[in-house]
Parts: structure tokens; C-alpha cells; sequence
């Protein structure tokens, strides 16, 4: 009897901490549907991408994706993959390369220098100049490519 109890209150102990009611934070959550997309310059797909999707409604959510080898990503805005909230977006896309010490420095007696240089027009990471937007839909496939160009 006393074991039937012991495994009795062990199972309600580990229901209870499975995670499986949410908090409040979690419960006010907008919806958000899954976006994926491709980002290529000059015909080219661009890897190590950072994508933003800033809302123009209401709802200030932004989402953001980063771009694999292939150049695709998967937008995010509270768990991997969830994707986007529904609406329009202005989007912003940046892609940088960061040059900083020599592995190996000792950072305590270097000065430190970080150079980060954009590998793309820096009018894209700027979302009232970037002329990039997207729609998300509910409870559909939202798909999105940009074609990013190197003239001004």
C-alpha cells in the first residue's frame, strides 16, 4: 500500500511539473503562423543572414530568421519555428562580417578592435528604406523570397 501511495504521489509530482498548464506570459501570446522564406543577392543565395519582421499593426512582435548555407530560414518570434503574427511587415534583412583579435589573443593586454563590415547595401537593414515588406496569413503556407541587388 505505502508503495502504491509513494508512486501514486510521484506521478502527480511529475504531472504537475511537466510544463503542461502555461503562464500567464504564455496565455497572452498573439497567434503566430509559420513563415519560411529565401534570401539571395544578386542571384546568389545568401548565407548567415539575419531577417526581421517588424509589424505595422498593433501588435509589436517582431520576428526573426537567420539564413542557412542555402540561403532559407524559418522566422521565430517566441519559440524556434513558430513564425510570424499575421499582418504586414517591413522587413529588414543584414548580413555582416565581423573581424575582431586573433584567436589565441589575450584579451586582458590587447586592445580589443572589432570591425564589422555589411556584406550587403546597408539601405536593407534599415526598415523604412529597405522596400522589403511580407504579409502573413493565418492558417496558411507563408512563403516569402527577397531578391536583394547590389545598386543603390
Amino acid at each position: 500500500m505505502r508503495r502504491s501511495l509513494t508512486l501514486l504521489l510521484i506521478t502527480l509530482i511529475c504531472t504537475a511539473c511537466s510544463g503542461a498548464s502555461e503562464d500567464k506570459w504564455t496565455k497572452q501570446r498573439p497567434p503566430t503562423y509559420p513563415v519560411t522564406g529565401t534570401v539571395k543577392f544578386n542571384g546568389t543565395p545568401l548565407e548567415g543572414a539575419t531577417v526581421v519582421f517588424q509589424s505595422n499593426g498593433a501588435q509589436t512582435q517582431a520576428a526573426v530568421g537567420r539564413t542557412d548555407k542555402d540561403g532559407n530560414f524559418q522566422m521565430r518570434t517566441f519559440e524556434e519555428g513558430d513564425g510570424a503574427i499575421a499582418g504586414e511587415h517591413r522587413v529588414t534583412i543584414t548580413c555582416v562580417k565581423t573581424e575582431g583579435p586573433a584567436d589565441g589573443t589575450n584579451l586582458d593586454e590587447a586592445d580589443v578592435v572589432i570591425k564589422e563590415t555589411s556584406l550587403i547595401p546597408e539601405r536593407y537593414a534599415d526598415a523604412q528604406k529597405s522596400g522589403l515588406t511580407a504579409t502573413v496569413k493565418p492558417d496558411q503556407e507563408n512563403a516569402v523570397t527577397f531578391e536583394l541587388e547590389k545598386k543603390n
